[in-house]
C-alpha cells in the first residue's frame, strides 16, 4: 500500500512542481547515502555535502 503511495505521490509532483520533485530526488539519495554511511564521521560528512545543495 505504502509503495502506491509513493508511485502516485511521485507522478503527480513531477507533473505539478518540477522543483519539489528535484527536492523528493536528492532526499532520497541523501537517506540512501546515510544508509551506506560506516560511521558517525562518514554522517556527519554526507549532511555537510547535501545540505549544501538545498
Amino acid at each position: 500500500m505504502n509503495s502506491f503511495g509513493k508511485l502516485f505521490a511521485h507522478l503527480f509532483d513531477h507533473q505539478s512542481d518540477p522543483e519539489a520533485g528535484r527536492r523528493r530526488q536528492i532526499y532520497r539519495e541523501w537517506d540512501r547515502q546515510r544508509r551506506q554511511a560506516m560511521g558517525p564521521s562518514d554522517l556527519a560528512e554526507i549532511d555537510a555535502i547535501f545540505s549544501r545543495n538545498l
